[in-house]
């Protein structure tokens, strides 16, 4: 897979196609945007390149060599994704379980990331979530940023930048990912065999949310002409609290769309689209802290419905 494979980012692919051209790779890039739109995907081709054994590298890597076929195994010794699945890895927990990344494995990522490549060439690793650091996550990396030891660079990827340290922030190539237009997101879907007209309405240019929507078997009928009440959406959602949490995010993004789609047709006032969106907004970042997501989310609908959404 390389560059060809991303749709919808073309300023992005030629910035970093001109970052690999100068052969300076800064130690650390921020990727920030919506989720859905390519951020990781663009990562992982980008890591695949500046790895890659072949010598020109206009276009991305060339796919045959060692380096490439390792990190299409997911096996290569000197690419890492920090994610939920890595962290459960390292603490033997349940990925549902990783609601943060914790001080120790960014510690353990810091001590292999210092370790000399086993494949002759650079480092790297990629950060998924990096919002979700805790302080003292944020500080452990902080450490290794300040004095990154030689071939080595950082990928960060966030949908909520402003919630990352001015300390890093500052450290970081800032590289922005822009909603993805709907032509395209129905053309990646079409690529995929999917064909599913409101998702790609509802999705606001997040081709993953787009396609997760159109994948459900049974979508939330909030995502629908015929919303759900207050009371019959909270309690449509799972039991166990981390499926409950992204249920609740689905919901909150599906409200929050149908609100302005709402307000762009004139069938809600424009104050109370902004009331009603800004607590929708409030009381998803409450979720992400451990607010309740069943009373959150019957909290959103009771907005909605104040607004003229919901009947």
């Amino acid at each position: 897979m390389n560059f060809e494979a991303v749709k919808g980012q073309d300023k992005v692919v030629r910035v970093l196609l001109t970052v690999l051209e100068s052969r300076k790779i800064p130690s650390v890039f921020l990727f920030s945007g919506p989720d859905g739109v390519g951020k990781k995907l663009v990562a992982e081709i980008f890591i695949k390149t500046v790895l890659c054994e072949a010598q020109d590298k206009k276009q991305g890597p060339c796919g045959a060599c060692p380096s490439c076929l390792a990190v299409e195994r997911g096996v290569h010794p000197d690419f890492k994704i920090v994610d939920g699945a890595y962290q459960a890895n390292l603490r033997e927990e349940e990925i549902s379980k990783q609601r943060t990344l914790r001080v120790d494995t960014i510690r353990h990522l810091r001590s292999e990331m210092s370790m000399e490549p086993l494949m002759g060439g650079w480092k790297a690793a990629v950060i998924v979530d990096a919002e979700t650091l805790e302080i003292e996550s944020s500080n452990a990396l902080l450490k290794i940023l300040e004095e990154p030891p030689r071939k080595t660079f950082w990928i960060l990827l966030s949908s909520r930048p402003q919630a990352l340290p001015k300390t890093i922030l500052s450290r970081a190539l800032k590289i922005s990912f822009a909603p993805i237009a709907k032509k395209m997101v129905k053309e990646i879907l079409a690529e995929k065999g999917v064909q599913a007209d409101q998702a790609v309405e509802l999705c606001a240019g997040s081709a993953g949310k787009a396609l997760e929507f159109s994948m459900r078997e049974n979508w939330p009928e909030v995502l629908t002409e015929r919303p759900l009440s207050a009371i019959e959406a909270a309690e449509s959602l799972p039991r166990d609290l981390p499926s409950a949490r992204r249920e609740a995010e689905i919901i909150f993004f599906s409200l929050s769309e149908n609100l302005r789609k709402s307000y762009l047709r004139g069938k809600i006032s424009l104050a109370n689209f902004e009331k009603a969106a800004g607590d929708i907004a409030w009381l998803k970042n409450a979720v992400r802290s451990n607010a309740d997501p069943r009373s959150s989310v019957l909290l959103a609908c009771v907005e909605a419905q104040k607004a003229g959404l919901l009947r």
